[in-house]
């Protein structure tokens, strides 16, 4: 996909000739006229790199490129100007633009710098990703030695092979989007990209534009040209989650992308290749869907080729140990301290459990215990409710002898949530210095907020 590049500078005939510069080198381009309107134009369509002038009406570049830093900091920003001194040069660097260039522009160099600013951004960008796929590693497998999780990973790799479409059922947290992302990186498709599509963050409407994109001017607030998902796709694999939620209409279009391999972007007749591999997911069975209606019978028989159905945890309890000592390892290394360890006890009423929401849930149990009861022993009798819709009991200001819980476990979460609500009053429920206050990370403060479900509405008079 085509980088994107903000031009900001106070000159029209310079922003003119800096875009087209670098529109015939495939780049989309964007103007801005000040700092403020680059800030306010970045806010609702970020770029890759920016080209800012120093010395403008209103906020300067300096002041520009601090704001825009406040909003992604690892931004690459080449600070132009006329006027340069070796002091701005130095203080322009030193404040975090990615390098600095006099004017008269050389057109060649700008080309080299915007090439190292993006080439440096993606670098950047495969380094946090590879960090995060080593901290969160356990959200890439199917975790488990169970008989019913291993035949699923052994029917992920026969199939991986076979480049056919699949259809992956499971109820909620069973790791269909896991599985997906095993089917491609076991196929031969697995250096080209794969794009996990969640249906429900799309309005209906832009569901044509997302999936095969658009020419400028194809609609009204069509202001450059986009591809769609499947065209930046090719070759690779497309996954989308919940079938059931694609319009009719959508799932008809998909079905034709599927049978041709190409695609039209709106506003455009011609074709575009689009060899990509389906991968569908759904919590409802696909009878229940067709029933309903909101399935299409072609749709559904042309990516059932083969159905791959992920165990509950219900199904597989024998993988409980296993499975929460790695999730408690991953939820030390993500928000520090040692990890987490349950009792024999404390595990046996985790099997007992039902855990309708299976892996997810179960992460996130792990996740609370870990923040409540960082490095210690969980045990049937300090564990917090496996329930986290089950009711807080109110607090009273002070705890005399006769109102102690006789509940461990009840009792310190009273005393947290008092002591926290206490705390936040004191400063009119500002973050930073109740944090400090109480000697407690601002990130793990707001956790707590969460957790006891605090608020302002609470505050004592």
């Amino acid at each position: 996909m085509s980088a994107r590049i903000m031009i900001v500078d106070d000159e029209p005939a310079i922003r003119e000739s800096l875009q087209g510069l670098f529109e015939d080198e495939n780049y989309i381009v964007t103007q801005a006229p000040s700092g403020e309107e680059a800030v306010a134009r970045f806010r609702k369509q970020p770029v890759d790199c920016v080209l800012l002038d120093i010395w403008m009406p209103g906020i300067d570049g300096l002041e520009a490129m601090l704001r825009l830093h406040q909003i992604d900091n690892a931004l690459p920003i080449i600070i132009m100007s006329g006027h340069a001194t070796i002091d701005t040069a130095v203080r322009a660097t030193r404040q975090g633009a990615f390098d600095f260039v006099e004017k008269p522009l050389s057109s060649d160099k700008l080309l080299i710098l915007v090439r190292n600013a993006l080439e440096k951004r993606k670098l950047t960008r495969e380094n946090t990703d590879l960090k995060q796929n080593i901290h969160q590693q356990s959200r890439h497998e199917l975790m488990g030695e169970s008989n019913v999780i291993c035949n699923v990973r052994a029917l992920i790799k026969r199939v991986a092979a076979a480049d056919t479409a699949v259809l992956l059922l499971g109820e909620h947290g069973t790791g269909k989007a896991v599985a997906a992302r095993l089917l491609h990186l076991q196929s031969k498709r697995s250096e080209a990209p794969f794009m996990d599509l969640n249906i429900a963050s799309i309005p209906d409407g832009q569901m044509d534009s997302e999936l095969f994109g658009h020419e400028k001017g194809a609609f009204p607030g069509a202001l450059h040209t986009q591809r769609g998902r499947f065209e930046a796709c090719h070759g690779g694999s497309l996954f989308f989650d919940e079938i059931g939620e694609l319009s009719l209409s959508s799932q008809a279009k998909i079905l034709r992308a599927m049978q041709e391999r190409r695609v039209q972007r709106l506003g455009n007749p011609s074709k575009i290749p689009a060899n990509v591999r389906i991968l569908g997911a759904s919590s409802s069975s696909p009878e229940h869907m067709l029933k309903q209606g909101v399935l299409r019978e072609d749709f559904y028989y042309r990516l059932n080729i083969i159905t791959i159905q992920l165990p509950s945890l219900r199904e597989r309890m024998d993988d409980l140990p296993l499975l929460t000592q790695t999730l408690a390892a991953e939820q030390a290394d993500l928000l520090g301290g040692e990890a987490i360890t349950f009792s024999e006890s404390a595990q046996a009423v985790m099997a007992d459990y039902k855990w309708g929401g299976n892996i997810r849930e179960l992460r996130n149990y792990i996740e609370r215990c870990h923040i409540l009861w960082p490095s210690e022993l969980i045990t049937a009798k300090n564990m917090p409710p496996l329930d986290a819709t089950s009711p807080t009991k109110t607090v009273n200001k002070e705890l005399d002898a006769d109102g102690l819980e006789n509940n461990f476990n009840h009792a310190r979460e009273h005393f947290e949530r008092s002591y926290l609500q206490h705390y936040l009053d004191k400063h009119d429920w500002n973050i930073s210095r109740t944090a400090a206050d109480i000697d407690m990370d601002r990130s793990q403060l707001h956790r707590k907020i969460k957790h006891f479900s605090l608020s302002q509405m609470e505050k004592k008079e």
